[in-house]
């Protein structure tokens, strides 16, 4: 196991990386935490995770937290912002581990699907090593946000991608989870869901995706015809991967009804009623908050309540 990092060293480390880590500093001290950095779960640059971890006697269940940032940015330490640790700070008083992940951004060659095998490496190393780290493999929520919230969905709505037969022992684990929070997250990675959602044609859509592309050393033009592809499709639409077996699911949407841009249109409410409508239809159960649209009252929006409802 690598880098399990001493009170010492954070306290030195988090004052030289400002306030946040300063309070993620104190949330270790004050719940008694194992603080894990940077753990490899993968080959690859950014396969890194960081893992909190309560001082327990029985095995904890794991909450996975996915960052955003379009899959062009962002990094696990966006998860320590102070409106965040509140909430990290809730979970581990509840005896629940945490994890916060780095994976892949969006590439010329397969599109999304590095991003979202990361996110699968990610949790099949961690049910692999539970009993190293006192987890509950058979209790894992996945939490994502933005560009993390379409990764948790994907992963989540998936049938199981446990391969019995590999040589890659991590591989070999399900991918199965207890449940699913997706906050500001899309409803289909599917580009005629999104223009029926939105109702634009064709030669709009693309030039909304175009812009939403414009970023150092992505080629457009090859982009646009892979994320057209049939099979390319097949393999990361979510929404069409819902069925009745599905865990629960919890969806917040707090995007403006007349977006401004790609990134507005990504958060918009109508993702949270389209994902809502599909999970009534297959029974699967469902929490959703889109307040501009008048789903969900805001205040009702309880996550915590949510976890400890699946783990007890």
């Amino acid at each position: 196991m690598k880098n399990i990092v001493s009170i010492s060293f954070l306290f030195f480390s988090f004052i030289t990386y400002g306030q946040n880590f300063q309070l993620l500093d104190s949330l270790i001290m004050n719940h008694n935490l194992t603080f894990i950095k940077d753990l490899n779960y993968g080959e690859k640059e950014k396969n890194k995770l960081d893992l909190l971890l309560p001082n327990s006697k029985i095995k904890t269940p794991l909450i996975i937290y996915l960052h955003g940032g379009g899959y062009r940015g962002g990094k696990k330490e966006n998860s320590y912002k102070k409106r965040n640790l509140q909430f990290i700070s809730n979970i581990v008083d509840k005896n629940i581990a945490y994890a916060t992940i780095n994976y892949s951004f969006l590439n010329n060659e397969d599109g999304l699907l590095s991003s979202l095998d990361d996110a699968k490496k990610a949790l099949q190393f961690l049910k692999f090593n539970h009993e190293k780290f006192n987890l509950d493999k058979e209790k894992i929520i996945l939490w994502g946000v933005s560009s993390g919230a379409n990764s948790v969905l994907w992963l989540g709505l998936s049938d199981d991608m446990a391969e019995p037969e590999s040589n890659n022992l991590y591989a070999k684990e399900s991918t199965r989870v207890q449940g699913i929070i997706s906050i500001n997250g899309a409803h289909s990675f599917n580009a005629d869901n999104w223009k029926r959602m939105i109702n634009i044609n064709d030669k709009m859509f693309d030039l909304m995706i175009k812009g939403f592309l414009k970023y150092p050393g992505v080629d457009v033009e090859k982009w646009l015809v892979n994320y057209k592809d049939e099979k390319y499709q097949e393999n990361i639409d979510y929404y069409n991967f819902m069925d009745p077996s599905d865990p629960p699911i919890l969806i917040a949407n707090y995007g403006k009804l007349i977006p401004k841009n790609i990134f507005e249109f990504n958060h918009h409410p109508l993702h949270a009623k389209y994902l809502k409508q599909r999970a009534d239809s297959l029974k699967i159960k469902n929490m959703v908050f889109a307040p501009a649209l008048g789903i969900g009252d805001e205040q009702g929006f309880k996550p915590l309540d949510f976890i400890i409802n699946i783990f007890n």
